[in-house]
């Protein structure tokens, strides 16, 4: 990462740690991680607040979705559109929605 970078994580209250929780959170949240990965996650997040509260920001975005999917009953051909869509933007939890 260039000192730029850094700069600009460290004015925003951000290290390193809260960049790599930000990229792979939903990864982390929806097991995809390599043990050590979630682990390296999962210790960060015990001692960064603004990555706790995130993480709890998360799990409800997604338990959320998850109600609304099972409440509402999505057609199949639209879960399998977003789905796509989600996989194609790179995002671990697509499989939850085609699921």
């Amino acid at each position: 990462m260039s000192a730029p970078a850094r700069e600009q994580l460290h004015e925003l209250g951000l290290s390193a740690n809260c960049v790599e929780v930000l990229r792979h959170l939903w990864d982390y949240l929806d097991d995809q991680l390599t043990p050590a990965g979630a682990e390296r996650l999962r210790v960060h997040i015990a001692s960064c607040e603004q990555c706790r509260e995130y993480e709890v920001f998360q799990e409800c975005f997604l338990a959320a979705v998850s109600k609304i999917r099972a409440d509402l009953g999505a057609p199949e051909s639209l879960r399998e559109r977003l789905a796509e869509g989600l996989r194609e933007s790179g995002c671990g939890c697509w499989g939850k929605v085609k699921g």
